[in-house]
């Protein structure tokens, strides 16, 4: 009787070895379920969609059997709002915006990070000589009302001891540079290797003193991911080949763009497509970020639930959003490529 349980047991367990084999088999070996599929960028051409248009211009998605079509959204609004609906196949977005929609019902899941640090800021004016969130008290601040933006200010302002009652805000809707220099507002909302280093520059050449940079992670917001591929949960289950393919090209798209300073040559195209940046300009963002797309380990595209989770909790603790979903529904590795 005891063999036939010891058999029992071994067999069981090959069983489950083999079941758990399976379940973790590389998506990719399967061919693309969708032949043609729709990215929503974050913004018009620049830096960070380089790896795409290097995987594009290289062939690397063609290679893998897709078609991929990388569109801008028309607002800030649009890349969470189109692949809620499916409208699209796939956004760029945030990791506020996976869980104020998962808050309200809405089946969207983020399928890989791609810019990993959090790099989002107040640039305040160097004439204003702020150095810490207590100096802003009394001060105009340019921020937009997007939600995530107005709970790190919330957040950055408590640091010191400061509500939003102790600031004067206005919307400069894109034009945070632009009401920074005129002196409008005496601190903007930012990003680290965006308008920041355009205002830095900015600065130098009009023999103005350095802007100073606080960094929202700095200042009790956590070190969440900053930008992320999100699919809706229904379309990626249909589709695990293609997402799994769509990665393993844009990785090598992006082995190409930073490993080579591929930047060069992409970025031609990409200023061609964004003047609000000089050639030099999205070539120093392109430096700046390289570091951002992997993981301790040398991936890409792995998501960590520990980092979900201080970012749930953070959330929570601002009211950003009222229902502790598990961590687990804001995310997936399933479509990661495993070479």
């Amino acid at each position: 009787m005891s063999s036939i349980v010891r058999i029992g047991a071994t067999t069981v367990a090959a069983i489950a070895l083999t079941v758990g084999a399976a379940f973790a088999q590389d998506a990719c070996q399967k061919p693309a379920e969708a032949k043609k599929i729709i990215v929503m960028a974050d913004w018009i051409p620049w830096s960070n969609q380089g790896p795409m248009f290097t995987a594009q211009q290289k062939g690397l998605y063609k290679e893998e059997g897709i078609e991929v079509e990388v569109i801008s959204p028309a607002n800030p609004a649009d890349p969470i709002k189109l692949v809620a609906r499916e409208r699209v196949n796939m956004s760029m977005t945030y990791v506020p915006e996976v869980m104020l929609s998962r808050e309200t019902g809405i089946p969207v899941t983020a399928v890989a990070v791609a810019l990993r640090v959090l790099s989002s800021g107040l640039t305040t004016h160097g004439e204003e000589n702020i150095k810490t969130p207590a100096d802003l008290k009394g001060k105009i601040i340019g921020i937009g009302p997007k939600q995530d933006a107005q709970a790190y200010l919330d957040t950055l302002l408590k640091s010191a001891g400061l509500t939003k009652k102790d600031v004067q805000m206005v919307d400069p809707g894109f034009g945070h540079s632009q009401y920074l220099m005129t002196r409008k507002v005496a601190a903007a909302h930012t990003l680290a290797y965006a308008e920041n280093m355009i205002i830095e520059e900015m600065s130098a050449k009009e023999g103005k003193p350095k802007p100073n940079f606080l960094r929202y992670s700095d200042f009790g917001v956590p070190k969440f991911y900053y930008q992320l591929y999100v699919a809706n949960e229904n379309w990626s289950k249909k589709n695990a080949a293609t997402i799994c393919r769509f990665l393993r090209a844009t990785g090598k798209g992006a082995d190409d763009y930073f490993g080579k300073q591929g930047w060069q040559e992409t970025n031609k195209w990409v200023h061609s497509k964004n003047s609000v940046f000089s050639l030099e300009q999205h070539n120093k963002m392109a430096q700046a970020i390289s570091t951002h797309w992997k993981d301790e380990a040398g991936k890409y595209w792995v998501q960590k639930e520990e980092v979900w989770k201080q970012a749930q909790d953070w959330a929570l603790q601002q009211k950003f959003i009222s229902i502790p979903e598990g961590t687990k529904k804001y995310f997936t590795n399933a479509y990661v490529p495993k070479s």
